[in-house]
């Protein structure tokens, strides 16, 4: 197996996982005998956007172009980051987050700015 069609392997693993993760948390994890609160659920969610972020980051790096894998790194922490800021959003004006769950939207929310700003926007360096 080459490194490229093992990147290529772990791309649809982690698509897969993270979008499972992303859209149905508690169905998938009581598949291993798990059951989640609707609180562990947002943790699910967050873990989600964070694999999928990596499916993002393994399909970029699988030809070895450094500029294509930095992309694809700034991508995905584009993706997982602005997923993170919805998911913490919904968390917390659904009350499941206590306040602080603002701080977290806030964070999140910046950090996605940031790598759009450095990947598409003005500050464009890649």
């Amino acid at each position: 197996m080459t490194r490229n069609n093992f990147l290529m392997a772990a791309t649809v693993v982690a698509a897969v996982f993270g979008l499972a993760f992303l859209v149905a948390p508690s169905q998938l994890v009581a598949l291993y005998g798990v059951t989640l609160t609707p609180q562990s659920e947002v943790i699910g969610r967050i873990a989600g956007s964070v694999i999928l972020g990596f499916a993002i980051v393994f399909w970029g790096a699988r030809d070895g172009d450094a500029v294509e894998a930095m992309k694809a790194a700034m991508t995905g922490g584009l993706v997982a980051n602005a997923l993170d800021a919805l998911i913490l959003l919904h968390a917390t004006v659904t009350g499941l987050l206590n306040g602080l769950g603002w701080l977290q939207v806030l964070i999140n929310g910046a950090l996605a700015v940031g790598f759009w700003y450095f990947t598409f926007g003005k500050g464009k360096t890649i």
